[in-house]
């Protein structure tokens, strides 16, 4: 099983009706039932914040994603930097979730370039091999990280494939995808191992 998170913004920022407390119930449950669930695997979608500068909403996050890191190493997971992330800076997002963190991690990969805000994760369910790519949100979208992330997929084609990315696809069933989304599945769909690919960002 592989479990989603979805823009935690509003419970960071504990607005519009969210609370970290409900942010916190969300990782707890993962922990909680990552045995009897079979959860090998967690993707934000990004947005961890509402405003990147505000480091109480950092903190929050930081709270709520330590319950999916213990017992050391924890249950592998990846986190999406989105365009909220962004807002101000992503100093903080570098200082809370940088590549400090995940350092030391078994199942950590590496990330690209100096920063942490596009990284890879290695896991394993059974006897099936995956690489998970968290990439960062960009308008336009940047091609040395695309490059990077392609030449990984390459590298790695023995491993079954997952890409996050906070923004691929718009609203609708079937949905189109934006911009960034389109930049990203050219990319790197003649990969024959990428089999998915995951996001948030758009409302509903």
């Amino acid at each position: 099983t592989i479990a989603g998170l979805p823009d935690s913004q509003y419970y960071t920022a504990q607005s519009n009706g969210g609370s970290n407390a409900l942010f916190k119930a969300q990782t707890q449950w993962i922990a909680a039932n990552a045995g009897t669930k079979n959860i090998v695997y967690v993707q934000h979608f990004g947005d961890v914040t509402n405003t990147a500068s505000i480091e109480t909403e950092w903190k929050r996050a930081d709270t709520s994603m330590s319950f999916l890191e213990s017992p050391a190493p924890g249950i592998p997971y990846g986190i999406s930097i989105g365009n909220h992330d962004q807002i101000g800076g992503t100093a903080l997002y570098n200082q809370y979730f940088g590549t400090a963190r995940f350092s030391g991690r078994s199942y950590y990969g590496g990330s690209f370039g100096s920063n942490n805000e596009s990284h890879f994760i290695l896991f394993s369910a059974g006897t099936l091999q995956f690489i998970a790519l968290s990439l960062n949100y960009s308008t336009p979208m940047n091609p040395a990280m695309l490059h990077w992330a392609d030449s990984l997929l390459k590298a790695y084609g023995d491993r079954r494939a997952i890409v996050g990315s906070h923004s691929i696809i718009g609203t609708g069933n079937p949905a189109s995808f934006s911009s960034e989304g389109q930049v990203l599945y050219d990319s790197l769909k003649d990969n024959p191992n990428l089999f998915l690919m995951l996001c948030g960002h758009v409302p509903g």
